[in-house]
């Protein structure tokens, strides 16, 4: 039989290693209603129609979003996909989206990739993959590791089209 204080200190030890382990945080209904929501305020300020919930794009963006809350850094898997990393905790899901809404400050709607007042579609790209006319549907997956929040996106059909008006 294990001592007491020995117990406690085992248990101390687990859970510091599954604090410093990505924690899966799949979105729930309400937190795909958010998501889907806070995307859809900005496509309904331009009359676009609504993006449609995917939960293929979802699963995968999930893998993903575990894998980065894991590696501790933002990394992209492809096109089509905005990723956002803060402070464990410190932003709601539609603030995360809003990061990359406040890009709109810069965006032209241009053909792509002059979609910027900067010059820089970087510095848009995350918006104008948002409000894309030929984006149909959004699936997100959101982890948790290493102090930080993941957020990652993946919209279909793909945005920022070489040689396409995003809108």
């Amino acid at each position: 039989m294990m001592p007491r204080m020995a117990k406690i200190g085992a248990l101390a030890l687990l859970a510091l290693g599954l604090l410093n382990q990505p924690a899966a945080a799949t979105p729930e209904p309400r937190a795909a209603q958010e998501l889907l929501a806070a995307h859809n305020r900005y496509r309904t300020a331009l009359a676009l129609p609504p993006l449609r919930w995917s939960a293929p794009l979802a699963e995968a963006a999930q893998r993903w979003a575990v894998h980065l809350a894991g590696l501790g850094r933002m990394q992209h898997s492809g096109s089509g996909e905005n990723l956002a990393m803060g402070t464990a905790g410190a932003y709601s899901l539609t603030q995360l989206v809003d990061l990359w809404g406040n890009e709109r400050r810069h965006f032209v709607n241009g053909t792509f990739p002059a979609v910027s007042s900067t010059g820089n579609w970087v510095d848009v790209g995350h918006y104008s993959q948002m409000v894309w006319r030929g984006t149909t549907t959004l699936g997100c997956g959101f982890a948790r590791g290493r102090g930080q929040d993941v957020l990652v996106c993946h919209y279909g059909p793909p945005g920022n089209v070489m040689g396409e008006r995003p809108y």
